[in-house]
């Protein structure tokens, strides 16, 4: 409660709070709510692994970015390979960020199910949801989408002018 009140909320406007607020259970029958309740899983997860994809995709363009200046710097002294190689990172860099967007769409619609969903559930439950706004879960999902495209943009840009000045 001291954690309440060093935020500037009043003790006593948070038991007003509490008492006013009357649950209301979701009028679905068992085997309904149990269906939602395992489609909401499901979409969680579904979220959970394209954010997961996100990362991988970042770190692994990044490997192979260093595998193609590896390749540049002790592979053949071929001018061609060396400008195959330059191009090999932008188509690099087009296709990774081609595939975030892909997995932010999905996670887009996902939370697009999971909203449908929720509003079947308690009012203790969308109250506890609405903890964090809407535009405040979009603000940080878009920044991190943001970064990620930025770090494989400068990924590519780095290994294209570390191979082509290989030339």
């Amino acid at each position: 409660m001291a954690d309440i009140v060093d935020r500037g909320v009043d003790r006593d406007d948070d038991d007003d709070a509490r008492a006013s607020f009357e649950n209301s259970p979701s009028s679905l029958d068992e085997m309904t709510h149990e269906e939602l309740r395992m489609m909401h899983n499901q979409s969680s997860r579904a979220i959970l692994f394209a954010k997961n994809i996100q990362w991988r995709t970042v770190g692994s363009s990044l490997l192979v970015f260093g595998a193609l200046i590896a390749l540049a710097f002790y592979g053949a002294s071929d001018r061609n390979l060396v400008r195959l190689l330059g191009m090999l990172t932008i188509v690099l860099a087009i296709g990774a960020i081609f595939v975030l967007s892909m997995y932010q769409f999905w996670q887009f619609n996902e939370i697009r199910r999971l909203v449908e969903i929720e509003k079947n559930f308690s009012s203790l439950y969308i109250k506890i949801r609405d903890v964090k706004s809407k535009r405040e879960g979009n603000v940080h999902r878009y920044t991190i989408l943001m970064f990620m495209c930025i770090v494989v943009l400068l990924g590519a840009i780095v290994s294209n002018i570390v191979i082509t000045g290989k030339l």
